[in-house]
């Protein structure tokens, strides 16, 4: 899951103040006005690349980026792609979006067109097309290189502060928040020269973790800090040559991994269990009460989470009316032949009550996943579907896709997941997806990676997020969980009312483990 949520990251965290995306070939008549190489590190580690660049075709301007990152997943090495091109008019009006990314077995492209009335989302991987409306953000936001413009505009005035709001169509179609402000003048390096640069901190309403960025006279962005709990990711500027040079996987889920005080044990199989939740930096983000959880917040920087895994929350009138959980979308893609497949074989002969079929559908999912391993980055559902392969993320899809075939509402969830053991690693929490359904007028909790003869969720989840697992917000979504990574502590109070005082004996934060969470 960890490899799909930095492909993310990425986006989310690298240049707040300069245009996203592509991947996209220049047309030879297009003119290039900007083109730039930045060398991706994580904890001090190469581990890819990001392009910017800036094309010219008579009056339509095209903003172009490109990541590529390379993670490692308890030993398993996974590529992330993502490409995006945002064409706007000389004016700042927006005309169109294409985003391809690779994360699975074949390529996910959305296109994007902008006209009075909204955004038309078509998305396509392998064939398959999906297409979804959605409205425009609020009047006042900036396409990608008008945004470029206003900031330079305020760097040449000496402003000291930088607030806008903006479109990233790699994070989704939601309107960005930005603010940046000025902490100082500085040196940077770059390529073996010394450079002035101005020192500045930078917020996005996708991500509570601010960036350090390093900015030069002429408004270019020169270097990049964001702490994502697992690590530092850094961008610097450099030549192509040097930015995409060969890289070794970077170890991410090893780090990710929530240490416990005290005996979670008995976690695993519970039905009901109350934690505490604090934040090392004083600031706790806010994570949903939903399905079986109730997150209740103590102060600024704490709270009381209670999982009772046999209870489900109500699910609102907008829920239930909410398309995004019925309709098949590029990720959940259930209009697939082989997911319809499966699901009209694991229903045959099932009784016609919502909460049966749903059971018979989690453990179709756990049963078709027969090769279970962190290879995929995050494979849609019919990927899943065919090779029978991948992690919890493959699982929480699938079976999303399959509820939906029958009209079930269904999202993802995403959080922590409790692991007795894994390698080295003792009595901690570590990152999980599993799947949420409306069952008789209820959010309930299924997760296929628990096999069919035991109960369908326990209370050795904690949700952090949800999506509707739609590519058009799916990397927002899960951004959330980059927040608490690295800067959560949680304490287990009680197991199925039984309270838990016993301390545990937990290696080191830093100790590498050998296997994996389930």
């Amino acid at each position: 899951m960890l490899a799909g949520i930095l492909a993310c990251v990425a986006g989310v965290a690298l240049p707040a103040v300069h245009a996203q995306a592509p991947a996209v070939a220049a047309r030879p008549a297009a003119e290039v006005v900007e083109d730039r190489w930045y060398r991706l590190s994580l904890g001090g580690q190469p581990c890819g690349w990001f392009h910017d660049a800036l094309e010219r075709e008579g009056d339509v301007y095209r903003s172009i980026t490109e990541t590529e990152m390379t993670v490692g997943r308890m030993g398993q090495g996974v590529t992330i792609r993502t490409r995006t091109q945002f064409e706007e008019s000389a004016r700042g009006e927006p005309l169109r979006a294409v985003i391809r990314k690779d994360s699975g077995a074949a390529p996910v492209t959305s296109t994007w067109t902008f006209g009075p009335g909204g955004i038309d989302i078509v998305e396509e991987q392998a064939g398959r097309r999906t297409v979804q409306h959605r409205p425009l953000p609020p009047a006042g936001w900036l396409a990608p290189r008008a945004a470029d413009e206003f900031v330079r505009h305020r760097l040449a005035s000496g402003a000291k502060e930088l607030r806008y709001v903006t479109l990233d169509p790699e994070s989704g179609p939601e309107a960005v928040a930005v603010q940046s402000v000025l902490k100082g003048q500085a040196q940077a390096q770059l390529d073996g020269r010394t450079v002035s640069v101005t020192e500045w901190s930078t917020k996005t309403s996708l991500m509570e973790r601010p960036s350090t960025e390093w900015i030069a006279s002429d408004g270019v962005l020169v270097r990049s800090s964001t702490d994502l709990g697992v690590g530092m990711l850094e961008s610097m500027l450099t030549t192509r040559v040097a930015a995409t040079a060969k890289v070794a996987p970077v170890e991410v889920m090893a780090r990710t991994f929530i240490m416990l005080t005290s005996d979670g044990r008995a976690l695993s199989g519970s039905r009901r269990a109350e934690l505490a939740m604090r934040a090392t930096d004083g600031t706790l983000s806010e994570i949903p009460s939903a399905g079986a959880q109730v997150f209740t917040r103590t102060g600024t920087g704490s709270a009381t989470v209670t999982v009772d895994a046999d209870a489900g929350s109500v699910a609102s009138e907008a829920d239930r009316a909410d398309p995004r959980f019925t309709r098949a979308s590029v990720m959940a893609d259930g209009d697939d032949p082989a997911i319809r497949a499966i699901a009209a074989k694991a229903l045959a002969g099932c009784a016609p009550l919502p909460l049966a079929r749903a059971e018979a559908l989690r453990s179709a999912v756990f049963r078709h996943i027969s090769r279970k391993n962190l290879a995929s980055g995050f494979a849609t559902a019919s990927e899943a579907a065919k090779s029978k392969a991948g992690d919890c993320t493959e699982h929480a899809v699938l079976l999303c896709a399959l509820l939906r075939t029958q009209g079930i509402s269904a999202r993802v969830g995403s959080g922590l997941l409790y692991v007795p053991e894994a390698g080295s690693i003792r009595n901690a929490y570590g990152w999980h997806m599993w799947t949420q359904a409306i069952i008789d007028g209820r959010w309930i909790d299924l997760d296929a990676v628990l096999p069919p003869d035991g109960p369908r969720f326990d209370a050795s989840h904690l949700l952090t997020g949800w999506s509707a697992a739609d590519g058009a917000s799916l990397d927002t979504d899960l951004a959330r969980i980059v927040d608490l990574m690295g800067d959560t502590e949680i304490d287990v109070r009680s197991i199925n009312g039984k309270p838990v005082a016993v301390p545990a004996t937990a290696p080191a934060a830093d100790a590498p483990p050998s296997g994996k969470p389930r």
